[in-house]
């Protein structure tokens, strides 16, 4: 066996339709699969960047104990941009939470925001 990519990121969230305007409205994500088809008893909510399905974020609501605990806790992912230092403003003019603003790094220009929940997010883009 070979693993060729990544394809889904799961973030566990507390509602999933706030979850979702928040990552479109702030991130400038979009909706690449919203139905109750998938999976039997649960909604499969996704976002991806624009333009880019190959990755995904499926936004799974919390309903478990052992769920509910992850929220806000999941690992850092990073998310690749041309410019960080302009996504980054932006997003802040959208009510982003920024950690840490962008500063220059081995790998390029990097910064680190939070999520609604709290999840942390690495920007990066070149130098």
């Amino acid at each position: 066996m070979t693993i060729q990519a990544i394809s889904h990121l799961t973030v566990y969230v507390e509602d999933q339709d706030q979850a979702l305007k928040w990552y479109v409205d702030r991130l400038g994500m979009e909706v690449v699969m919203d139905n109750n088809d998938v999976v039997p008893n649960l909604r499969w909510l996704t976002v991806s960047p624009i333009e880019n399905p190959a990755i995904q974020i499926v936004l799974v609501l919390a309903l478990s104990a052992d769920d509910k605990s992850r929220v806000g806790n999941n690992l850092m992912t990073v998310l690749r941009t041309d410019d960080c230092v302009a996504e980054m403003k932006a997003m802040e003019g959208k009510g982003v939470e920024i950690v840490d603003p962008p500063t220059e790094a081995l790998w390029g220009i990097s910064g680190i925001i939070r999520d609604l929940y709290g999840n942390p997010y690495n920007i990066v883009g070149p130098k």
